[in-house]
Order: C-alpha cells, then sequence, then structure tokens
C-alpha cells in the first residue's frame, strides 16, 4: 500500500508543481474511478443480460432498480460523511479516531438499512405500483425489490467501509474489492438468470439475487482487509466504546444533506422514466439503455470528485488552504479530460453502443440522438461532479445539495414533459432536460467554490 500511503498525505505544501500534484491526484483517484465504474458496471451488466429477455423484463428492472436506489443509496449517503470525517482526522493526524467515525457510520446505516429492507420486503408490488400500470413489469420489479432487500445491509456495510478506506488514501482496497463484485455478478448472473449448471431460470428476480450476493461478498472482502493486526490497530477499529453517541449529531449533520440529494436524484430520474413511459414502453425502453450508457461516463467524474473530497479534507485538516483549492482545480481538469474523451465515444459510435443491448434498428435509431446529446454534455458535467466533491471535503453538504435538488428535482421533470410531451420532442427531448441539469448543476458548484470562505469548514 506504499502508493496508497503516498496519497494519504495528501496535496502537500504549496511549492509543489501541478505535475507531482496531478500526479498524486491521479494515484489517488484511479482507483476511485475504477471502484465507481464496477459499481455501475452491475447495474450495466443486469441490464445487458436482462436485455435478453424482452421489453417488460427490461422496463421492470429499470424501474425496480431506480426504487431500490431510491432508498438503498440514500442511506448509502453517510459514506459522505464516514469519508470526510477519516480524511480530516487522519490529516490532523488522529488516527486513532478512526474507529470511531466507522462504528457510527455503521451504526446508523445497520439501523435504517433494517428499516428500509422491512419495507421493501413487505410492500414490494405496491411499491412498483407506484411508477407502472403494466401488471407484468410489476410482477417482475417487485421480485427484484424483494431480493435486492435482503441484501441492503450487507451492501451498505460495504459502502462504508469503502469510504473509511477511501478517507485514509486506501482507494485501491476499494478498488479491487468493487472489481471483485462485479466479477461475482456477472458470473452469478449468467447462472441464474439464465439457470445454467442445472440452476432455475429465474430471469429479473435471478439477477437481484447476484448483486445481493456479490454486495455481501464485497463487505465480507473489506472486513478481511480492515480487521488484519496493523490496520486495526492503528485506527482502533475494534476498540472498546468506539460509537461515541456525540458524534450522532454532527455525522448525520454532514450525513443528511447528501442523503437528501441523492433521494432527490434518484426521484427525478424515476420521473424521467414516467415521463418516457408515457410516450411509450419502447421510448422507456431505449431511454434506460442511454442512460445505463451515460451513467459509465459519469463515473470518471464521480471519482475524481471522490478523491478531490479526500485531498481537500485532509489538507483542511493540515490547514492548506492553497493545497486544498490546487487540488480541486487539478481534479477538476483531469476529470473534464476524462469525461469528454468518454463523451467523444458517445458521438462518434452510438450505433454500435446501442446495439449491445439488443435493441431492434428502430430503437437504435430513436436513440442515436439522445446519447450523442449527453456525449456533448459530459464536459460540463465532469465540472460539477468534480468541484462538488471539493465542497463536500470542506463540509458544504447542504450547499452542493440545495442546487442539485433545484437543478434536478424542481426544474428538470417539468423541462422533461414539456419538451418531451407537451412540445412533441420525444426521448431527445426530454433528454434536453437533463442536458439543462447538469448544466445548471456545474455552474452552482463553480459559483460556491469561487466564494472567498469555500474553504472554512462545517463539520
Amino acid at each position: 500500500m506504499s502508493t496508497d500511503r503516498a496519497a494519504a498525505r495528501g496535496p502537500g505544501g504549496g511549492d509543489r508543481s501541478s505535475r507531482p500534484l496531478a500526479a498524486t491526484i491521479t494515484t489517488l483517484a484511479a482507483p476511485l474511478v475504477l471502484a465507481q465504474l464496477a459499481q455501475t458496471g452491475m447495474g450495466l451488466v443486469d441490464t445487458l443480460m436482462v436485455g435478453r429477455l424482452g421489453g417488460p423484463p427490461l422496463a421492470a428492472l429499470s424501474l425496480a432498480t431506480l426504487l431500490f436506489a431510491a432508498l438503498a443509496m440514500t442511506i448509502k449517503a453517510v459514506d459522505v460523511a464516514c469519508q470526510t470525517f477519516t480524511a480530516r482526522r487522519v490529516g490532523q493526524g488522529r488516527d486513532d479516531q478512526v474507529g470511531t467515525v466507522v462504528a457510527t457510520a455503521l451504526t446508523v446505516v445497520v439501523v435504517l438499512g433494517g428499516a428500509a429492507s422491512l419495507v421493501l420486503l413487505r410492500w414490494p408490488g405496491r411499491i412498483m405500483e407506484l411508477v407502472t400500470p403494466d401488471p407484468e413489469v410489476d410482477r417482475l420489479g417487485a421480485a427484484y425489490l424483494h431480493w435486492r432487500a435482503v441484501g441492503l445491509v450487507p451492501l451498505l456495510v460495504f459502502f462504508q467501509l469503502k469510504a473509511m478506506g477511501d478517507g485514509i488514501g486506501w482507494t485501491r482496497v476499494g478498488m479491487l474489492a468493487g472489481l471483485g463484485m462485479n466479477l461475482l455478478n456477472v458470473v452469478l448472473n449468467w447462472l441464474l438468470i439464465y439457470g445454467h449448471a442445472g440452476l432455475p431460470a429465474l430471469g429479473v428476480a435471478g439477477a437481484a439475487i447476484a448483486s445481493s450476493l456479490s454486495g455481501a461478498a464485497a463487505a465480507v472482502a473489506l472486513l478481511a482487509v480492515y480487521l488484519r493486526p496493523g490496520p486495526r490497530r492503528r485506527f482502533r477499529l475494534l476498540a472498546r466504546g468506539n460509537f461515541h453517541r456525540e458524534l450522532v449529531r454532527p455525522f448525520l449533520a454532514m450525513a443528511w444533506p447528501p442523503a437528501v440529494q441523492t433521494l432527490g436524484v434518484v426521484v427525478a430520474l424515476t420521473t424521467f422514466y414516467v415521463i418516457l413511459g408515457r410516450i411509450s414502453t419502447a421510448t422507456l425502453a431505449v431511454g434506460a439503455v442511454v442512460l445505463r450508457l451515460a451513467s459509465l461516463s459519469f463515473m470518471p467524474g464521480l471519482g475524481m470528485g471522490a478523491a478531490v473530497q479526500t485531498m481537500v479534507g485532509q489538507a483542511l485538516g493540515a490547514g492548506d488552504v492553497r493545497g486544498a483549492r490546487r487540488a480541486a482545480w487539478t481534479g477538476m481538469g483531469l476529470a473534464m479530460a476524462l469525461m469528454g474523451a468518454c463523451g467523444l465515444v458517445f458521438l462518434l459510435l452510438p450505433v454500435p453502443l446501442l446495439r449491445l443491448f439488443g435493441l431492434d434498428e428502430a430503437l437504435v435509431r430513436s436513440g442515436v440522438p439522445a446519447l450523442r446529446l449527453v456525449g456533448a454534455a459530459q464536459v460540463v458535467d465532469a465540472v460539477g461532479l468534480t468541484l462538488a466533491g471539493g465542497l463536500r471535503g470542506a463540509g458544504h453538504t447542504r450547499s452542493v445539495m440545495a442546487v442539485d435538488v433545484v437543478a434536478g428535482l424542481i426544474l428538470m421533470p417539468p423541462l422533461a414533459w414539456l419538451f418531451g410531451i407537451a412540445m412533441g420532442g420525444d426521448l431527445l427531448g426530454a433528454t434536453w432536460a437533463l442536458a439543462v441539469w447538469f448544466t445548471l448543476y456545474a455552474a452552482g458548484m463553480l459559483a460556491l467554490f469561487l466564494r472567498p470562505h469555500w474553504h472554512e469548514v462545517r463539520s
């Protein structure tokens, strides 16, 4: 873990050139990007494999995944506080207090995740009825929600342990666990969706079981790594009294804004899917594929934002405001280059990408303009995703949340309805609403980051 330890030391003093800083950020961010890709890859693989079963299973998977994310990813947002508090303590040289941070995070997500699991297990069909009138899509989606609920708590544990490692600077550990989770998911999907090796063909439900088992395995893997004698002693991970009740309030104060933000994003995207479904089931299917592809290009920005969050948190913990600022700007430039490259692929190769999902030629043709528009918006979106990480590293989670809720939840859905349905723009028209969301979010993050006191710690 020598490179991870080097990355964990933060951006350093003001005399360092941009080249070593960029190299430090890249060393820290590369595993985060790969981990994000692995996480998104699970959903992409599910879409690719379930898409072979036809339109209703694909629609059910897309809607049920979003509904599951509404609960799971909202609670998962606690990892923002876990990573920021960990980075701050490492920057201050208080490694022995990391155990109290992760103990608080795990307590919160186990309690909240257990309650969410009970909701999903008790009313999966009723939850699906909120977003679809199709009985077949409802039935398939309810089965998916049931089996994802079983693996919700282990998945949340995995995310908090990964956040702790990212805050320390040991990003490769989370990357390897995420890649392993994705590979296991592929194998289990092949076995359970299609019924190979003598197992029953479970379709959409098989995809859910595979994801739940993969998430649990990843959590066990991280526990095995962090509970080794070295990390366990250094960070006091099993010390008695690690859970500090007085830490819960400041922890939740930092965690609830990203939780609300995540919920807002999921609700906005669910509404977007509902609008596409009002146009036609075929439009919903191809729109889901476009967003799955787009989600891959978001990963460099999210990974770079997570790296910037760690470096800003560690730098501010050490009192290095200039280093924190330079880390954010450098990370933004790297993210723009990476996401711009992804966007270029969408612009140049939309047809082969859409054909990977088994869409017929008519659906491919309808998806090409939307995918190209999403590709063109990548550079702008990189600005918002990266600077949001820097602002979170300084504890400004409320401001980041407010901008995203206004742009995504309040403005985007009405614009999608206006452009897609009222003005007859169909999928391309609705996708323009997404482009407006990304642009407003980037402008908001830039405005917040340019404020004179953006670096003042809010934790």
